[in-house]
């Protein structure tokens, strides 16, 4: 039987990623969450598992029906759960972030058409990454320690908040350029916020969160800058 996969995934968000595709719980593949994918599964399959992500994977299941067989062909396109960029947060907590859907061929033709139009761009490096999983850690760390502070429990969410999704987004190389941009920005935004939270009482500390906020925009700015060089020599 022929697997016809679609992965359409909202802002390019683990577009990248592995997933491994399971026939009644037997691997029989991986692939990308971009573009299309044919994999061949056994003829007897019932049930069809996506997983994405090893530690606390995001998994979907897809049942066969007796026209399945009939056709030897089935078509399952691969989305989000997502709700919205307020609860994307809470949503990419849930194990059942990965959805999918089986299509017919017409369908799966037109499934995710207007993903594919969003401008993807290339990160060069880690560098935006690991600063905002510096400054969250930072802010994280010393919301805790001030614990005389009455303004520390908002530090606190906001450090947690970027940490999770500091991580969440660490290994993405290529991203939709609108979502990096929000992304970045509401970060820039945020860890401004978290220093009006924070007491300026040990070692500069929120000189230092300024600084390393500062250096956010300018790999941010760079990251955008060497997409527009790579996009001219490409046109």
């Amino acid at each position: 039987m022929i697997l016809n996969v679609k992965a359409s995934f909202v802002y390019g968000w683990f577009s990248f990623r592995n997933i491994s595709i399971y026939a009644d719980n037997i691997l029989c593949g991986s692939i990308t969450g971009t573009g299309k994918n044919v994999i061949e599964i056994p003829h007897n399959t019932k049930v069809i598992k996506f997983e994405l992500g090893k530690i606390y994977p995001y998994t979907t299941t897809v049942y066969l029906k007796p026209e399945d067989y009939d056709l030897n062909e089935v078509f399952v396109g691969l989305s989000l759960n997502h709700r919205g960029i307020a609860l994307a947060l809470y949503d990419s907590l849930k194990t059942n972030y990965l959805k999918s859907t089986k299509l017919s061929e017409q369908d799966y033709m037109l499934f995710g058409k207007n993903v594919d139009d969003e401008q993807l761009i290339e990160l060069k490096n880690y560098k935006t990454s690991i600063l905002m999983l510096l400054i969250s850690l930072l802010i994280l760390v010393f919301s805790v320690v001030q614990q005389n502070n009455d303004l520390s429990p908002f530090a606190f969410l906001i450090g947690l908040s970027s940490l999770v999704t500091s991580l969440v987004y660490f290994r993405e190389r290529k991203v939709v350029k609108s979502n990096y941009m929000v992304r970045i920005i509401a970060s820039v935004l945020l860890f401004i916020l978290a220093v009006c939270f924070l007491e300026n009482s040990y070692m500069y500390l929120n000189w230092i969160i300024l600084l390393f906020t500062a250096l956010l925009v300018m790999f941010f700015i760079e990251n955008l800058k060497d997409n527009n060089k790579t996009n001219i020599k490409e046109a």
